[in-house]
């Protein structure tokens, strides 16, 4: 069973939308092409496990998170009695300049005593009233509670750094798959492989081969939870030249070799 109400109208250059949704049993959802908009999630009921390339979180009841425009992520929502969420989704004319486009997906702290519930309700009741006047008060209660978010959210590094680093990035975000060196990703940003390098060692700290490396088997290990695929049909999907080299690879990344971590997975 599934609830799905909305709330919200276009009342100024952008929008706002309030939405409150319900779900019986598990629930998975995935942004094909990215979110098209910033939004902030009051979780009333359930848990929820969130991962994008570079960022991942749990949250429970009571928790806010908040989800940048653009985030490319997976979420498997899961409760004992029924999955519940409000959702507040925001393109104003914030959203256009660097300040919201700074913060990585991630759970707010300090915000889950603070009256979070009540002021994300209080949004959604008004945002679906019939009166402007309701609609503008929607808009005035969200603006406080973005700004006591703001106050606490953390920014993420893979957000501050320059554009040609962020084209390698998307690059290897959109074709991990089959992507077969280094220098394929350098020609993808019109740069050499030279300055890659050293784009990725200022400001990620990091190589791009290993970059690569931990995006794969991080979608190696959903592919290991979510089907029966063998090690070497996995190792294959990813690119890996041998299942040799992708278990010392996902060893390096995740501490556990990957018969371990399906063990884990099944006790």
């Amino acid at each position: 069973m599934e609830i799905f109400m909305k709330a919200g109208k276009n009342i100024a250059a952008r929008s706002l939308m309030a939405v409150y949704s319900e779900y019986s049993g598990e629930h998975r959802f995935e942004p094909q092409n990215g979110k098209i908009y910033n939004s902030f999630g009051y979780i009333e009921s359930g848990t929820v496990v969130m991962k994008s390339v570079f960022e991942s979180l749990t949250a429970g009841s009571g928790d806010l998170i908040f989800i940048p425009e653009g985030a490319k992520y997976c979420s498997i929502w899961s409760a004992t009695d029924k999955i519940a969420f409000y959702s507040i989704h925001f393109r104003s004319d914030l959203s256009s300049t660097p300040f919201w486009s700074t913060f990585g997906m991630q759970k707010i702290t300090g915000m889950n005593g603070d009256g979070c519930g009540e002021r994300v309700k209080r949004i959604f009741s008004l945002c679906g009233s019939g009166t402007p006047a309701d609609q503008l008060r929607g808009y005035r209660e969200f603006y406080g509670l973005a700004s006591d978010a703001a106050e606490r959210m953390k920014k993420s590094i893979y957000r501050e750094v320059p554009d040609i680093l962020a084209k390698a990035l998307d690059y290897i975000n959109e074709n991990y798959r089959t992507i077969s060196s280094v220098a394929e990703i350098a020609q993808s940003c019109y740069v050499s492989e030279s300055r890659l390098y050293h784009l990725f060692r200022d400001h990620l700290h990091t190589t791009p081969v290993t970059c690569l490396n931990r995006i794969r088997i991080l979608q190696a290990t959903e592919m290991m939870k979510e089907s029966s695929f063998s090690l070497e049909q996995i190792a294959a999907e990813m690119n890996f030249n041998s299942e040799y080299c992708f278990r010392k690879t996902f060893i390096r990344v995740t501490g556990t070799t990957p018969s371990e971590f399906r063990k884990k997975r099944k006790a």
